[in-house]
Formats: structure tokens, C-alpha cells, sequence
């Protein structure tokens, strides 16, 4: 089982080509959405066994057998859907 570690953030660069409408989230939907992404990203890993921890730092740890690569574009798709971005932080 491999472990990965991402951290959730929101930024806002204004309109981007793929989403022309974008707006700047408010203070409490950024907030929301980061907690939301802590919930919503078991849907993203439904089909594997997997461990997802909410640490207290804001990190989430990811265990499953699966590549990083697979990894990332769960999350990424995750992330996606909730208007935010993550670093990828090297597990040790």
C-alpha cells in the first residue's frame, strides 16, 4: 500500500479559457469547499480499498494500492469539481 499526501487550497487567477465564468469564491464558500473535499473524496476512490485521513494541519493522507499517478487524477478530479487546487506532499 502506498501513502500519498496532498493539501487543499483555493486560488483565484480570474476567468481561464476552459471556465470563462469563473468567479471569485467568498471567504465561507472557500471554506466550505475545502471541508467539502475532505467528504466528497471517498466518492472518488469507491471502486479500491482505500484509507483517506483528514489531519489536523489540513493535510489528507491517501493509503491504497494504486500508482501516484492514479492517485493525483482522483484527487485532481476532486478537486476540480470543488474549484481548487492541492500540493502534493512527498510521504515518507
Amino acid at each position: 500500500m502506498a501513502l500519498f499526501k496532498y493539501k487543499p487550497y483555493y486560488q483565484y487567477d480570474g476567468p481561464t479559457h476552459s471556465q470563462p465564468f469563473r468567479t471569485e469564491l467568498s471567504l465561507d464558500n472557500i471554506q466550505f469547499n475545502i471541508e467539502q473535499f475532505y467528504s466528497d473524496l471517498y466518492n472518488y476512490f469507491n471502486d479500491i480499498e482505500v484509507n483517506i485521513e483528514k489531519e489536523e494541519d489540513g493535510f489528507v493522507s491517501i493509503t491504497a494500492d494504486i500508482t501516484q499517478e492514479d492517485c493525483d487524477e482522483r484527487v485532481k478530479n476532486c478537486l476540480n469539481s470543488l474549484d481548487l487546487f492541492a500540493n502534493r506532499i512527498p510521504a515518507n
